[in-house]
């Protein structure tokens, strides 16, 4: 019974771990922009804000650092995990004691820098433990707790602060992800690290000299990949990132757009993932990758239509996400399945993926930024149809060069 306990907290803890992680960046590049956007700030005062996922794509930078050095009586991972989780509460804390409002935009942009900074360098050392601790099929539950995980709190960190806000008011609705990110602490606080959990610090520098991003571009498919990874992002961020804007210039309250992102983040983990995944083993990841692009097509496209209209009603804005949100979640999950089997058949998997992941993040945040400008100066279409064109160039781009029939 004792061990069953020790392991529920130990499951509890990883999960709030991952879920920790998505907050600052929900609540940077999904609440932060409409919340703002209803007190009145310009879209041009908005481009700034996907910078705060930059740290994601720099991470692999200082991940060696977070391998080698630790506190001794703390743990390997706890001497990382807690005072990242501090400074992410730290900075929660600032916020809620600022409040959001616009002549703050500054000093907020800057706070969930910090925290994004401190959970990037998190996901490095939580990585780590879950596979340092899990086998088996406890690994593969973990990996799928990574991905929901992260995810999760990427919405509750923007479409539940929205919801939480247009309820309670502003100050209360950053309390949510304050409360989870205290409450993953006080879990890592009460954890006692495995004296085990310890790697062979040669061994390790010896994989680190042996292993390159120069020996990745190397190998045959990799540029294709990386091209896949960045062009397919713009795809997905042009959704429903883009077309909350246009629901907030249509008086949309700040807590009906939240309703609706949360509504496209169950279709996105549930039925986009989850789906998705099930979905590839039938079919391989070269067809779902491409169904999922071409939902992503179809919601632009509804986007587009949307534009056009004076009023625009809850079910044709429910409509969009529901066909942009399930086309995101299942061309992910089929992309870097693609990209684990790739990484699988060199002998570098961790600087393979992490070379896939960060030309992932790069494109989510440079064309969330990007979109945003195009809005500003040619309309919302526009971006709109860029996302469409850059759907249709990866598919191209995949039949072309991945050979879809031997997916």
């Amino acid at each position: 019974m004792m061990f069953n306990l020790a392991k529920m907290r130990l499951w509890l803890m990883i999960t709030l771990l991952y879920i920790s992680q998505g907050l600052p960046l929900g609540l940077a590049m999904d609440a932060l922009p409409s919340i703002l956007k209803n007190q009145g700030a310009s879209l041009q005062s908005l481009v700034f804000l996907p910078l705060v996922g930059l740290p994601w794509i720099l991470k692999f930078l200082w991940a060696p650092i977070v391998d080698n050095y630790k506190l001794s009586h703390f743990g390997r991972r706890r001497s990382w995990l807690v005072p990242m989780q501090t400074l992410v509460v730290i900075t929660l804390i600032l916020v809620w004691w600022l409040g959001i409002e616009q002549q703050h935009a500054p000093y907020i942009l800057l706070f969930m820098f910090i925290a994004s900074m401190a959970s990037a360098t998190q996901d490095i050392a939580t990585d780590g433990l879950a596979a340092e601790l899990f086998t088996g099929k406890d690994l593969v539950r973990a990996n799928m707790i990574q991905v929901g995980g992260t995810m999760v709190g990427f919405f509750l960190g923007g479409a539940g602060v929205m919801i939480l806000s247009g309820y309670l008011g502003l100050q209360y609705g950053v309390l949510l992800p304050l409360v989870i990110v205290l409450s993953s602490l006080m879990l890592l606080w009460c954890w006692q690290e495995p004296a085990e959990n310890v790697v062979n610090n040669n061994q390790m520098l010896q994989e680190q000299r042996t292993a390159s991003i120069k020996h990745f571009i190397k190998r045959q498919g990799s540029i294709a990949l990386l091209a896949m990874a960045f062009l397919s992002s713009l795809a997905m961020v042009s959704g429903f990132g883009l077309g909350k804007l246009v629901l907030i210039d249509q008086a949309w309250s700040i807590q009906s757009v939240g309703q609706l992102g949360m509504y496209g983040g169950v279709v996105t983990i549930l039925l986009g993932c989850g789906g998705g995944a099930w979905l590839i083993q039938h079919f391989g990841t070269g067809k779902i990758f491409i169904l999922g692009l071409a939902m992503t097509i179809c919601s632009a496209t509804i986007w587009i239509m949307l534009t056009q209209m004076s009023q625009i009603s809850f079910t044709h804005a429910l409509m969009a996400t529901i066909f942009g949100c399930f086309g995101s979640g299942a061309a992910s999950v089929a992309l870097m399945t693609r990209a684990m089997r790739f990484a699988q058949q060199g002998t570098q998997a961790g600087t393979d993926m992490t070379a896939i992941q960060s030309a992932r993040d790069l494109g989510e945040m440079s064309m969330s930024s990007s979109l945003i400008a195009i809005a500003a100066i040619v309309g919302y279409s526009s971006s709109f149809a860029l996302g469409i064109i850059a759907a249709v160039v990866v598919i191209c781009l995949l039949l072309r060069n991945l050979k879809i029939a031997q997916a």
